[in-house]
């Protein structure tokens, strides 16, 4: 079986439309997502359409679970409008379905193949929706991953495979918002061989770009917005701000 997984999003609808082109000639059984459509961009409700339609699993993010709160009333949208910027003031723009689709999501999906056991969270095991596991990071208790073959998350944005003791921990980056200078990304797993591919998206950036000068007020966060866009590799196109 031929697993692709992506993960956060992040309301980029300029690269999530074409990885899912890219992702028509790259052969796979089942397409997973590791959550996180909102926050920084501001295509969240075209993006969840477009996962919704396409992705056979999809897991909750807590950049979602923190919408979900705004959109509930249980959480101020100002406060995270000023650490992640202008996308949260979009709650209105999410429709119905999509956001009954939200609530419909848990944090971690297990799956099996043959002997084979996986788990696919957003964050970690010992933490499915905000734990982080940064390339660099010592695993102080191996033991919670006793049992499992491969643990596939999300949330750092940052390409990584790395070991837990007799467990593999994969990373497949951001597709919506790279922070490694690496690109967007996703990765093919083939569960029969073992093998594991990155696959890097190109997309348009400029637009993404153009988005973020017109819907982000804030000058500091507008600037991070589009940093990210074209960081390290990533070639800035001459004569743009």
């Amino acid at each position: 079986m031929r697993i692709l997984f992506f993960s956060d999003a992040h309301g980029n609808e300029h690269a999530v439309r074409a990885f899912l082109k890219k992702s028509e000639d790259t052969p796979h059984d089942l397409m997973i997502y590791g959550g996180d459509s909102f926050g920084y961009y501001f295509g969240a409700d075209s993006v969840i359409s477009l996962i919704r339609e396409r992705a056979d699993v999809c897991l909750l993010g807590n950049h979602d679970r923190m919408m979900l709160d705004v959109i509930d009333r249980k959480r101020d949208a100002s406060e995270l409008i000023k650490k992640y910027g202008d996308s949260y003031r979009d709650f209105h723009a999410i429709s119905p379905e999509n956001i009954d689709f939200l609530r419909s999501l848990e944090s971690r999906y297990e799956l099996r193949s043959g002997r084979m056991r996986m788990v696919f969270v957003h964050g970690s095991i010992e933490d499915p929706l905000d734990g982080r596991i940064y390339p660099d990071a010592v695993i102080e208790d191996e033991s919670k991953y006793e049992g499992i073959d491969y643990v596939f998350c999300g949330h750092t944005h940052h390409k990584m495979v790395k070991r837990a003791g007799g467990c593999f921990i994969v990373n497949p980056g951001s597709i919506g918002q790279q922070r490694d200078g690496k690109g967007i990304s996703y990765i093919i797993f083939d569960t029969e061989t073992g093998e594991l591919t990155f696959h890097i998206v190109d997309y348009d950036r400029a637009s993404a770009e153009r988005e973020a000068e017109r819907c982000e007020s804030d000058p500091e966060m507008r600037g991070r917005l589009i940093e990210a866009i074209y960081r390290k590799c990533i070639k800035r196109p001459e004569g743009r701000l």
